[in-house]
């Protein structure tokens, strides 16, 4: 099984597992994302972004999945940490460095001003 490294907004590199759909996944907590290979077949873009409690269930009918594979995602990058903090911890640092397409747009409020889109992309 190869791996994929990524680089959070903080500097960490967080370590992920590169699976195929297909895949028997444990039924044990993780930070996952639907993936495509990088330009030339080099490294991975991630697309989704996501934590679990219970991998294995989460992916067993994702309904994301559907659209990641129109926007060429072809594998699970799977980082299994135990507690949710740590988890958290990871969605959050990458979510911010590397800005997955399907994660956005989100919603920000300020005060004492309405709600306004922004863009995570």
């Amino acid at each position: 099984m190869s791996e994929a490294i990524f680089r959070g907004i903080s500097g960490r590199l967080h370590r992920f597992s590169v699976c195929r759909p297909e895949a028997e996944f444990e039924f044990s907590p993780a930070v996952y994302c639907f993936a495509r290979p990088g330009l030339a077949g080099r490294g991975w873009v991630p697309l989704f972004l996501s934590r679990t409690g219970n991998l294995g269930k989460r992916l067993a009918s994702h309904e994301q999945w559907p659209q990641a594979q129109l926007l060429g995602a072809t594998h699970i990058l799977v980082c299994q940490h135990d507690e949710r903090d740590a988890r958290e911890y990871v969605e959050a640092d990458l979510a911010q460095a590397l800005k997955p397409v399907m994660n956005g747009p989100a919603l920000e409020a300020e005060p004492e001003s309405p709600l306004r889109l922004v863009w995570a992309a």
